[in-house]
């Protein structure tokens, strides 16, 4: 089947009776999403990944029990949140690598220099505010991946953390502010460029 002529519903249909390329199109589709919200809750890039296989392999053994009144990514994301959690209880412990640590900061010349620069001012803001997320706490970290990165609602953010709807605010309120807090103090006067 051409993937232009794919859709989710397909996709999940095809997974459901055993299709590799709806599991493909599945994986594809929401593997970075989900490697966020697992390595804001382990803080670790490398069991992350795991957790995101361990997710996929839960999400494709139980296909067949999505209810597909709900959205896909809802179902999908609560697994992997809980997972993340399972695994964090799992090593009773956080690896708190730092940013200078991590091996995906690799710098790259672009083939075309007409907007090298402006390419390079966006990946410095990206990176930045990357850096202040990951020094979110683990809840705020949560509920700002969830809500501006994967595009989820309150209520869909509820329905993947079990949080009611006012501590959803109340926590996406706070990592505003702390996300405000850690720009200020990486970037100091610069952090009004960013907005």
């Amino acid at each position: 089947m051409s993937k232009s002529n794919y859709s989710e519903e397909t996709a999940i249909e095809r997974a459901i009776v055993g299709k590799e390329d709806g599991y493909r199109y599945l994986l594809e589709k929401y593997k970075t999403y989900a490697f966020m919200i697992a390595v804001g809750i382990v803080r670790n890039e490398e069991s992350a990944e795991e957790v995101v296989q361990d997710a996929f392999i839960r999400v494709f053994r139980h296909i067949a029990k999505f209810n597909k009144s709900g959205k896909f990514s809802t179902w999908l994301y609560r697994i992997v949140y809980n997972t993340s959690l399972t695994s964090l209880r799992g090593k009773r412990r956080i690896d708190l690598r730092s940013f200078d640590e991590r091996e995906n900061y690799e710098f790259e010349i672009p083939d075309n220099y007409a907007n090298g620069f402006d390419d390079l001012v966006r990946e410095d803001k990206i990176t930045f505010v990357n850096k202040a997320i990951a020094n979110l706490s683990e809840a705020e970290n949560i509920v700002v991946t969830l809500y501006y990165t994967n595009e989820c609602s309150i209520i869909e953010i509820g329905q993947i953390t079990g949080w009611n709807t006012s501590t959803i605010k109340t926590r996406l309120h706070r990592a505003r502010q702390n996300l405000y807090i850690e720009l200020s103090n990486l970037l100091g006067n610069e952090t009004d460029e960013i907005r």
